[in-house]
């Protein structure tokens, strides 16, 4: 079993810087989604559309740092140049918290 997990280590050392930050950046968004969920459950001290709007955003931020992350790896099926990748993660993420805020400031 060490074996098994050093050998996965060394293997995940080798990848590029870019890949291991959003995957930082997972594990804290998937962290802040369950801790949401989990607050959101136990205690309805917030306002309904708030808790809502917070999960889905961190369901939409998810979903967008794996595309993300699938288009960065994978060049080879996604003939799309880096900086056009990163750009629409870009838009997609302020179209995302866009519509988040307007959902919760809906009267």
């Amino acid at each position: 079993m060490k074996s098994i997990r050093s050998s996965l280590c060394d293997l995940y050392r080798h990848t590029p810087r870019i890949i291991q930050l959003i995957d930082i950046f997972l594990a804290f968004t998937l962290s802040a989604l369950i801790i949401l969920a989990l607050y959101a459950y136990a205690y309805s001290f917030f306002g309904e559309r708030i808790s809502v709007a917070a999960i889905f955003a961190a369901i939409g931020n998810l979903t967008f740092l794996v595309a993300l992350r699938e288009q960065l790896t994978k060049k080879s099926l996604f003939n799309l140049k880096r900086e056009k990748v990163i750009f629409d993660f870009a838009m997609c993420t302020i179209v995302l918290y866009m519509g988040v805020f307007s959902y919760m400031h809906l009267n």
